[in-house]
């Protein structure tokens, strides 16, 4: 598969995703921006990290599909928000963006694209994180699913069974009355 056929697949892939993109820098962010925009991905842009926070706390998990954050900005740092990500959503895709060398290993699985980046590379690190991340979502929306359909499953068998118990009670009743009336012939 040539460069340029993976580049189409993931452009396919992306259309239709939202990317969280955090960059203090205006420049840059607008170029980014315009980019994605051309590939079929919208965007909502933080200044920094705590803007992109503030943004997630009121995304209930189904608008963003991936954070696109610059690790160095004032106020919160990219450094801080994938930390934040990681511990309360771990799910959700993020990329790194730097024009400096920070060390991997404080990345950890966060994939770090090196500024200037061409738009082919965001691409090529973005299609694969969102296809993964909207594989999980599509099992966890599967999983409530059947979980309700368990629920349902399972408050209709308790019905049954106190109808059940209401028809045994009956029955009960009967034959006590049944008793009854056979001591009273005798």
């Amino acid at each position: 598969m040539s460069e340029l056929d993976f580049t189409v697949q993931d452009e396919q892939c992306l259309k239709g995703t939202t990317v969280l993109l955090v960059e203090d820098e205006v420049r840059f962010s607008r170029i980014l921006r315009r980019f994605l925009k051309l590939s079929g991905v919208s965007s909502i842009e933080a200044a920094d990290g705590e803007q992109a926070i503030r943004i997630l706390e009121e995304d209930d998990g189904d608008l963003v599909d991936a954070v696109l954050t610059d690790l160095k900005m004032p106020v919160v740092s990219g450094w801080e928000l994938i930390a934040v990500l990681r511990e309360c959503r771990p799910h959700l895709p993020v990329v790194a963006m730097s024009a400096t060398d920070p060390p991997p290993a404080l990345l950890g699985d966060v994939p770090l694209l090196n500024k200037p980046f061409l738009p082919e590379q965001l691409l090529e690190t973005l299609a694969p994180l969102v296809r993964q991340s909207r594989q999980i979502r599509q099992r966890s929306r599967q999983q409530r699913a059947d979980a309700a359909g368990v629920r349902s499953e399972a408050r209709y068998q308790a019905f049954i069974a106190r109808e059940e118990r209401c028809r045994s009670g009956d029955l009960m009743a009967t034959l006590l009355g049944y008793r009854a009336s056979q001591r009273q012939r005798l």
